[in-house]
């Protein structure tokens, strides 16, 4: 059996940072009979499952940690809204420094330990209150002066904008390193790596709360959101493992960023993919937002609001495994039309609602929203990519469809659950997203999806003299 020599890279597997290693044969499988262990995607797999368990265990709680801690509602609504902009800014700036430098790796590495240590660091903020933090007390403390949470918020803040802005693009670098890899390995698809990361989402997010109303059980004076951190911490840092031994292919540097992305914006069908992200992550960020306090309105139980996020995990599993076929069958843009039509579908669903438990067969409707969806967006951006700007592209994907739709997650108090109720507000959404959908229809009905709209830009342009 014939040796052949690898290379190992801190950046990416590239020259400056190369130590060089033996193995046996170039298969990258195990097959004992039974099954097949892909070794390359082996490592993806286990970081996917690491880093969205890490998230959920501690992401959720984090306004009400914060709201412990003594900041007023509209103190939590500023953190929360400058996490958008940050993964807004981060997210295409680190995608463009680990393609110019080709050290992707090193990017990665560098944004789960710097947002890990920012996360962690926020358990030891000073509280504005004189109080334990533990379940027993009462949910909302006594409002308190600026001067009495400036150090609280200033702390908070600090540490919550350096966390997403190191951690936002350790997702979307990934994923453009695994759809690098599938190039050379036709035999599986990218939903089926990323399924593991629904899999950590949908296990922690319930293992998470059991563990703090346990701990809180046996020790009632206790803080009941160091069980939070400590499953955040020991998911997240072991992270760095399945990316040191994640291979890297190899990079060729883009001539230049800035003219690949003037490229890249001068096409019509990439504005329009961005605007389907854009319109999505929205639509995510609202049933984020309000769907529990539709849930209150309805007058449904903490059982029904809690179901919500298991079926919702359910259902992504089994549309992110055959997302692939999806792809091969329908194609992106059909795909899309059919994501958008379900979120349509979900709103206007909401709106008509009256029994609180007949919303959980309503959020099958995820899976397609989200875990046949999310696939297609990130192999649509690898697609469109210019050469060597995968990573770049991904991020950009990543920064306009998560970072608007987050945004949304912190005007809970918003204009339009202050002057209608949240079932009204669902119904409101419908309607443009209804409109939009059918605008899609109409260009993917086509025999080019966006030939209508380049022939209207040509025109419009000529009649302009451009």
């Amino acid at each position: 059996m014939a040796v052949h020599q690898k290379s190992f890279a801190v950046g990416a597997g590239y020259s400056d940072y190369q130590i060089q290693y033996s193995v046996e044969s170039d298969q990258r499988s195990y097959n004992n009979g039974f099954f097949t262990i892909n070794k390359t995607f082996l490592p993806a797999k286990i970081f996917y499952f690491l880093f969205m368990g890490s998230m959920v265990s501690f992401m959720p709680f984090a306004p009400v940690y914060m709201e412990q801690l003594g900041l007023n509602s509209f103190q939590i609504g500023i953190i929360g809204a400058t996490q958008p902009v940050g993964t807004l800014l981060a997210c295409p700036f680190w995608g463009a420094v680990a393609d110019k430098f080709s050290i992707h790796r090193l990017v990665v590495l560098m944004g789960i330990i710097v947002g890990c240590t920012a996360t962690t660091a926020t358990y030891f903020t000073p509280s504005s209150v004189n109080a334990t933090l533990n379940s027993t007390i009462e949910p909302t403390p006594p409002p308190l002066s600026w001067d009495q949470t400036y150090l609280t918020f200033t702390i908070m803040m600090v540490l919550s904008v350096v966390s997403i802005s190191f951690l936002a693009e350790v997702n979307a670098i990934i994923d453009s390193n695994i759809l690098e890899l599938l190039k050379n390995n036709p035999q599986t698809d990218y939903g089926r790596q990323r399924v593991w990361g629904a899999v950590g989402w949908g296990t922690f997010s319930g293992l998470t709360g059991l563990a703090m109303d346990t701990y809180i059980k046996y020790y009632p004076d206790g803080n009941c959101f160091l069980p939070a951190y400590i499953i955040f911490t020991a998911m997240m840092a072991p992270a760095v493992i399945p990316v040191l031994i994640m291979k890297f292919p190899s990079h060729t540097k883009p001539e230049s960023i800035a003219v690949g992305l003037f490229k890249l914006f001068k096409s019509i069908r990439v504005l329009i993919f961005l605007f389907i992200a854009t319109v999505c992550g929205l639509s995510l960020g609202v049933i984020s937002t309000y769907q529990f306090l539709f849930l209150k309105e309805l007058n449904g139980p903490s059982l029904v609001m809690g179901l919500t996020l298991t079926f919702t995990c359910l259902s992504e599993i089994p549309f992110m495994f055959i997302s692939g076929r999806l792809l091969k069958f329908f194609g992106h843009e059909t795909v899309f039309s059919i994501a958008l039509f379900c979120y349509c579908l979900r709103f206007f669903l909401y709106s008509i609602l009256k029994n609180p438990w007949l919303i959980l067969p309503i959020e099958l409707l995820h899976g397609i929203c989200f875990g046949a969806l999310w696939p297609a967006a990130t192999s649509f951006a690898d697609k469109i990519a210019p050469p060597g700007m995968g990573a770049t592209v991904q991020n950009l994907m990543t920064a306009v469809s998560l970072g608007l739709g987050s945004w949304h997650r912190y005007h809970r108090r918003g204009i339009c659950i202050q002057q209608v109720r949240c079932q009204n507000t669902l119904l409101l959404l419908w309607s443009p997203l209804w409109c939009y959908y059918n605008f899609l229809y109409c260009l993917c009905s086509s025999r080019s999806p966006y030939e209508k709209v380049q022939k209207f830009s040509n025109r419009l342009r000529s009649a302009l003299k451009f």
